[in-house]
């Protein structure tokens, strides 16, 4: 799947130090393929998200505050067992405006 905009609230284990707001989030792409050697019910998933998206919730749904889910979209409870960033693009350093310099009379 592919530009997906997602419709997260804050998440439960976040509401202590946030606003309870609800985010637009885009996963612009996302593949998932056979976790082999384990259980057919295992796999893993390839997510290029949008900063910001909370993505544990984005699997298991946050009893519902993230719409739509993998669990939502599979048909069954969903959970993570292990996450790992793989890559992060960021625009380092950033673009400078041009400075305007301004002469003095």
């Amino acid at each position: 799947m592919s530009e997906v905009v997602l419709k997260q609230k804050t998440p439960i284990r976040v509401l202590h130090r946030r606003n309870n707001d609800t985010r637009p989030r885009t996963i612009h792409k996302a593949e998932g393929k056979r976790w082999e050697g384990r259980s057919e019910n295992w796999f893993y998933i390839d997510l290029l998200t949008q900063a910001g998206t909370y993505i544990k919730e984005f699997v298991h749904g946050d009893f519902g505050r993230t719409k739509p889910n993998v669990s939502e979209i599979l048909g069954c409870e969903c959970d993570i067992v292990g996450l790992d960033v793989t890559n992060v693009h960021l625009d380092w350093p950033p673009t400078a405006p041009e400075q305007i310099v301004e002469k003095s009379s």
